[in-house]
């Protein structure tokens, strides 16, 4: 991080946030941050994500989320297992799903961009993240994997049915029944991710995600997301969203520069 980037509060200890400034806007940084335990996250971690969600993309200018992991070897390792038998069973355990389930739908509903930046193991309530955001990078060594058939667990049903949304019902099938591991080229052929980077161009991959995305209209991009993951809303909705874009400085802005031929600068008005 630079000296100019912004730390954020984020109600847990193992969870790190920063927002940094880029030639097109602000990018909010979510690190899962336990490496010794390959970032798994706990009942805090769970409970403070939906709060600092909406801190991020409060923020001015914010157009982009990225979550990434710490210390290379992980992005989440899934629950904290050793929060299992006080956390996570009898009574406790409706809890912990309650704060899973809600950490997952403030990710899926953030109103901007989500980016996953993978590296290393993406396991259960790992994978249940990633699938939360728009678009997830792996780097060519990550392995993915739904365990819960082990634990005598059923899957979240939210992250189950984002799951089946992103690779059909089949593929979602083997995930779940077999619990067993797959490599980050089976995980893009299943459609499971978006695209793979080596280890040495996984830094300039996300950078590139970051830079195109960032460049775009933000208004423009916030009400496509809408769109997209509320198929069933109004048309009255989906119409004032798509009216505002076209009344917006930024739609002057990218026509202008279109006839001159030069980059366009969004100002998400």
């Amino acid at each position: 991080m630079s000296q100019s980037d912004i730390q954020i509060e984020t109600g847990a200890k193992r969870l790190k946030a920063h927002i940094t400034a880029t030639d097109f806007g602000a990018v909010g940084h979510i690190c899962f941050s336990y490496p010794e335990r390959l970032n798994a996250v706990d009942l805090e971690g769970w409970l403070a994500l939906p709060a600092l969600i909406d801190r991020l993309q409060a923020q001015d200018d914010v157009r982009l989320i990225v979550l990434s992991g710490a210390g290379g070897k992980a992005f989440v390792a899934g629950a904290d297992i050793t929060q299992f038998d006080e956390a996570f069973s009898g009574p406790n355990g409706a809890t912990y799903d309650s704060a899973t389930v809600d950490g997952f739908d403030a990710i899926a509903n953030c109103r901007v961009p989500t980016l996953a930046a993978i590296e290393g193991h993406c396991i259960g309530g790992g994978l249940g993240i990633a699938l939360s955001c728009d678009i997830r990078l792996a780097r060519v060594d990550s392995l993915f994997a739904i365990p819960a058939g082990r634990l005598g667990l059923a899957y979240p049903a939210n992250a189950t049915q984002r799951l089946v949304d992103t690779v059909g019902r089949a593929y979602a099938k083997e995930i779940i029944f077999t619990a067993g591991k797959f490599s980050s080229q089976q995980a893009l052929e299943m459609g499971l991710i978006n695209a793979v980077a080596s280890a040495e161009n996984f830094a300039q991959a996300r950078q590139a995600y970051i830079e195109k995305i960032c460049a775009n209209a933000p208004m423009s991009l916030r009400a496509s997301k809408f769109i997209i993951e509320n198929p069933d809303a109004s048309g009255e909705d989906k119409s004032n969203r798509l009216s505002a874009c076209l009344e917006s400085d930024d739609y002057a802005e990218g026509r202008q520069a279109f006839m001159a031929k030069r980059t366009p600068i969004f100002h998400g008005k």
